[in-house]
């Protein structure tokens, strides 16, 4: 397929498990872009911050704190944790995926021109999207249209009446490249690579919970070493 060659030929490999597995090593730098825990009520859910969750369990948040081990307690605590549901995996919810589309927006010259992938494993793109444009990457397969940004806010939604469940595209590029975004079934962030700019804008945005990473960075549940570490001294197995 059209433009595509360069992501594949960019990325480490996927065993390598990195962030580079996830995006393409060719840009100047790299973000981290944490899904939020869920507080309930009777008719919505309420985001969760991870370093909110960090206050409570007396973990700490960092660039590769990882859920299990920041919200399990360091120590007996006394109040109520503040979240009821983990965060997602697949991608960021409607809201936090809308307000990255709009710092993304202004950091590319053709947000109108986009190329937007769903992994072919969700049963709704298999039947919605027959017929699209292919990319076989290692050990993921997606399919892909072209189209503007805003694109990506109107697909892949599937609300159920007690769940944020929700099933995002997981890689979206502009036709400039000049960044990409990557989230994975099985993780709870997204990862993004782009210029300086764009990562501290997103760092400093406070309606998300951006740190800066390195490609050679792990996306793994246990490369979190410093909550990891807490735990060990815990005694815990």
């Amino acid at each position: 397929m059209e433009d595509v060659a360069w992501i594949a030929e960019h990325r480490r490999q996927f065993d390598d498990y990195a962030v580079g597995s996830l995006v393409p090593v060719v840009f100047e730098a790299y973000a981290r872009i944490l899904h939020p825990a869920w507080a309930r009520s009777e008719r919505n859910g309420t985001p969760v911050r991870w370093d909110a969750v960090a206050a409570w369990s007396g973990r700490t948040i960092h660039a590769l704190a990882q859920w299990q081990a920041l919200s399990d307690p360091a120590m007996a605590v006394d109040s109520v944790r503040p979240f009821d549901t983990q965060p997602d995996t697949d991608g960021l919810d409607p809201d936090g995926l809308a307000t990255l589309a709009d710092v993304l927006t202004s950091h590319t010259r053709t947000p109108d021109d986009c190329f937007i992938g769903v992994w072919e494993g969700y049963g709704w793109a298999v039947e919605s999207w027959a017929g699209l444009d292919v990319l076989d990457l290692e050990n993921r397969a997606y399919l892909v249209r072209r189209g503007p940004l805003a694109l990506a806010l109107d697909i892949g939604w599937a609300p159920l009446p007690e769940t944020h469940l929700t099933e995002p595209p997981n890689i979206v590029w502009p036709a400039d490249r000049s960044w990409f975004v990557a989230s994975d079934t099985d993780l709870d962030a997204t990862y993004l690579g782009g210029s300086a700019a764009l990562v501290e804008a997103l760092v400093e945005h406070p309606g998300l919970e951006v740190w800066p990473v390195a490609a050679t960075d792990l996306v793994t549940f246990d490369s979190d070493r410093i909550n990891g570490h807490l735990r060990l001294e815990r005694g815990d197995k």
